[in-house]
């Protein structure tokens, strides 16, 4: 039985080591970070609102009948077209419902066949509407809900477009008027606001409300981890994110006399209710399941107004629709005072780094024209601020892979005395100048700043069906090509399909690993040069664009490696590690 090497007690300490170093930094972060920013968000399911109004808004029901088609759904019911600069739609007479939302620059597949929906009416796959009305602590009141078939007002446009407003009307028969008057900007932005004319000769109390409703999960939902995706609050400068899973599993949010926005958000787009940002209203998130269908709902009612007879009370309220585009949101919460909108974009934990790189990204591609090319650069950038922490990582990584020979006559020599061997080891590290923990620490600064970068990219719309160089004509998508049809030579289609750039992914992987200084220990460097199939298989899944991004990160690491190994001199840098010593051993002997 082969005995163990003496130096596996040194890697087992060294490991325990540096478990114990980065349990503790994870303890640090947790502590004085991550639980200070997550405390105020946790979801408030057992508050129970103080107003009754709350508990009158319509709660979310899964669609139970016969799921039909969008096209069939809109035309059964008389509709006020849209026809915005940015978004094309209707309006539902029935319920006065925004429920038909087209992006007009956005499209479902590269062929820009059929525009992206963002909303579709109840009864329809993917139901996603906008309702808004009225309720009030006098159960006599008749007030519109969804089944009430509203008209335009006289003198009202019958088409909303950029700039212009149309009024729809109900009167509910019993003295009092309701109106309702849409106005749509030059982009995403909608403003509803709501009027009650009093003709009785009583007064009523009355709270408005808005809802958001989704009775489906996205399409797509679940194929990325590291963004939030589903209901999300800021009420009272507290963020709150609520998955879809949380809200099936019971959670929901339930606050009083707040102010702030809530919505739903998706990777790309966003809808939102925004009142004026020192208002203060009643918010909540809740959901509700029936058998395999699901409703998810964000919903608002204002404070309590008092109608006298004869006068009119108002409620305006601003509903944003549309893709999240920094610029854009920052130029609403200049003209309309909206507090922290910019976190409808989860930047995450590593804010802080991630918005800068996001503000980068965006003015590299205003300045290349491209995306891809934008991605490249961006990368060297970092890398390049980076040299001196990645130069010490591969100096003590080159300097280890240097001294290994040295080492492994050490471990043969006092392979028998375990302490002696331990000392020489430690004498050889001070001889040349060696630290075997000196590259862990630029490699742990290292890698939030490259979470922030690839969070980053995955964030941008802009690389939702951009074209790149070749043959990736979607940078959102993964990679078109398959290695198992000889990138298409062959005609048939495999289970499985692995394209070019993660091919080329996998290949910078292995001249790193050939950089590297192997294991000490045959099986884990054996383990470690499966890394790379492994890795390339999981990433033939991911959209080209961050493929690319880890290609080219890892062309720029080898090129930085590459460049130490041959300054430091001494070893071998033919990226083919031990390649040398084998031709050595094919050359026949020099008396032979």
């Amino acid at each position: 039985m082969k005995s163990p090497s003496p130096n596996d007690k040194e890697d087992t300490a060294n490991l325990v080591r540096f478990a114990v170093v980065a349990l503790a930094l994870l303890f640090l972060y947790q502590t004085f970070f991550q639980k200070p920013q997550q405390q105020p968000i946790q979801p408030q399911s057992q508050q129970a609102l103080s107003q009754q109004a709350q508990q009158s808004i319509p709660a979310p029901v899964p669609d139970q009948q016969d799921i039909k088609p969008r096209a069939d759904v809109i035309a059964a019911t008389s509709r006020v077209p849209i026809h915005g600069a940015k978004v094309t739609g209707s309006i539902s007479l029935a319920g006065a419902r925004i429920d038909d939302l087209s992006l007009n620059d956005q499209y479902l597949t590269i062929e820009k066949k059929e525009h992206v929906a963002l909303l579709s009416p109840s009864g329809t796959a993917d139901a996603y509407y906008i309702e808004s009305g009225w309720t009030s602590d006098d159960k006599t009141a008749v007030l519109p809900d969804a089944k009430t078939v509203w008209s335009l007002a006289a003198g009202s446009a019958k088409t909303l477009v950029t700039g212009s407003t149309v009024t729809l009307q109900w009167d509910n028969g019993h003295g009092l008027l309701f109106e309702r008057t849409i106005a749509l900007d030059e982009n995403y932005l909608f403003t509803v606001t709501q009027k009650v004319t009093n003709k009785t000769t009583s007064e009523i109390k009355l709270n408005a409300w808005h809802l958001i409703s989704r009775h489906s999960l996205p399409p797509g939902y679940g194929a990325n981890m590291y963004l939030h995706e589903g209901p999300l609050a800021d009420l009272d400068d507290k963020l709150t994110e609520l998955t879809y899973k949380d809200i099936i599993g019971g959670k929901s949010l339930e606050s009083d006399d707040v102010h702030g926005w809530l919505g739903i958000t998706d990777k790309y787009w966003f809808v939102g209710v925004f009142p004026a940002p020192d208002e203060k209203f009643n918010a909540r998130i809740i959901g509700s399941t029936t058998g395999t269908a699901q409703s998810f709902q964000t919903d608002i009612v204002s404070g309590t107004q008092t109608l006298a007879p004869g006068k009119s009370v108002e409620d305006k309220k601003f509903i944003f629709t549309g893709i999240k585009n920094m610029p854009l949101i920052n130029a609403y919460q200049k003209l309309y005072g909206f507090r922290h909108m910019d976190l409808t974009f989860d930047f995450g934990k590593l804010f802080f780094i991630t918005k800068p790189f996001f503000f980068l990204l965006h003015w590299l591609m205003d300045l290349t024209g491209n995306v891809g090319l934008a991605i490249l650069c961006m990368t060297v950038i970092i890398r390049t601020a980076m040299f001196p922490l990645a130069s010490k990582s591969y100096r003590s990584m080159a300097g280890m892979k240097k001294i290994g020979p040295q080492m492994q006559l050490l471990k043969e020599k006092y392979g028998s005395d375990k302490d002696k061997l331990q000392a020489e080891l430690l004498e050889l590290y001070k001889k040349e100048d060696v630290n075997p923990f000196s590259g862990c620490w630029p490699m742990l600064v290292q890698i939030p700043i490259f979470i922030a970068l690839y969070k980053s990219i995955l964030l941008s719309v802009e690389m939702r069906h951009a074209p790149f160089w070749g043959w990736i004509h979607d940078l959102s998508s993964p990679d078109p090509t398959n290695i198992f049809t000889l990138f298409g030579l062959i005609p048939w289609n495999p289970p499985y399909s692995i394209g070019a750039w993660p091919c080329l992914y996998c290949l910078t992987m292995i001249l790193l690993q050939r950089l590297a200084p192997p294991m000490p220990d045959k099986t884990q460097n054996q383990l470690q040069s499966y890394f790379p199939f492994i890795f390339t298989f999981m990433f033939a899944k991911f959209s080209a664009g961050l493929v690319i991004y880890w290609t080219w990160s890892n062309a720029l690491s080898v090129l930085q490696q590459y460049y130490i190994l041959r300054k430091i001199g001494g070893q071998d840098v033919s990226l083919l590690r031990g390649h040398s010593e084998r031709r050595k051993k094919k050359q026949p002997p020099a008396n032979g």
